[in-house]
């Protein structure tokens, strides 16, 4: 059984009241792609600043631990990890599921675009990646040096199709996705190898995803459905959270992507970029 380590959406503490219903909730992408693994035969351990602070890893149900972890601090990083291993051993798949997503940033023009916003960004979506995939690539690396086999090691970095298209009220979510997806999964994609023959690195890049808080924002804001799901989206419909959950997990599999390596799937329904003007601005 592999050892997969999750770590879902994990954000600021002055976030977390904000977002507490949608961090590791039913039908959030999180959930649902820790559910698929445990359901393929996986040992799980799921990481989230959500998780109670004691330090103690919690078994929450067979093959499920949830350990508390703040992704833009590199001691909780590291002692999360730590106690992952301990439980199940040397981390093979490691999906880095953590961001501040659209839901919770402030749209705005670039002209009253916040620099403190822009900074948490960095810290949680860049610098929380990068430590993510640093601290699994160290593991790569005691493994090798300790003898221990792994089985297949692979990391999984959830991108967006904002880091291909951009997002015109919120700069900073897409520059964070273009720099996961572009600089620093071609960085990985020479590095892994070297740390442990075979290990592979891989994006998957939602479109809109189906999630239970985009339609309540649809509900407010009706044109939104139509602009971001069907007028340059091929399919003409949202992302099921499944189909996000269902890719992570092909993606991750030996058997099913044995030789995808430092690529980008873009689960998008075939989108084409972003409607720019409206008809009414244009009149």
């Amino acid at each position: 059984m592999s050892h997969i380590l999750i770590l879902l959406v994990i954000r600021h503490e002055e976030y977390l009241r904000e977002c507490f219903g949608a961090v590791g909730g039913s039908g959030l992408i999180g959930r649902v792609v820790v559910d698929h693994f445990i359901a393929a035969g996986a040992k799980v351990s799921s990481l989230d600043i959500a998780y109670p602070s004691d330090a103690q890893a919690h078994a929450t149900q067979t093959n499920l631990v949830t350990i508390h972890c703040d992704v833009a601090s590199e001691e909780s990083i590291q002692q999360a990890f730590a106690t992952a291993i301990q439980i199940y051993g040397p981390v093979e798949i490691c999906i880095a599921l953590a961001s501040l997503d659209l839901s919770v940033l402030e749209p705005s023009s670039f002209a009253d675009a916040s620099f403190a916003q822009l900074r948490r960004v960095l810290d949680v979506n860049v610098a929380g990646t990068w430590l993510t995939a640093r601290e699994w690539i160290r593991g790569l690396r005691q493994a090798k040096r300790d003898s221990k086999p792994l089985n297949h090691p692979n990391l999984v970095i959830i991108g967006s199709e904002s880091g291909h298209f951009g997002e015109r009220q919120n700069a900073e979510y897409s520059l964070g996705k273009s720099a996961v997806q572009g600089g620093l999964l071609m960085s990985l994609r020479a590095e892994v190898p070297r740390q442990w023959q075979g290990a592979r690195v891989n994006v998957v890049a939602p479109g809109p995803v189906q999630t239970e808080r985009w339609f309540e924002e649809c509900k407010s804001n009706p044109d939104q459905y139509y602009f971001e799901a069907q007028a340059t989206t091929a399919l003409c419909e949202p992302v099921p959270v499944k189909a996000v959950a269902m890719s992570i997990l092909a993606v991750a599999s030996h058997n099913f992507s044995s030789h995808v390596h430092g690529q980008i799937l873009n689960v998008d329904g075939g989108k084409q970029g972003k409607v720019v003007w409206t008809r009414d601005e244009v009149v």
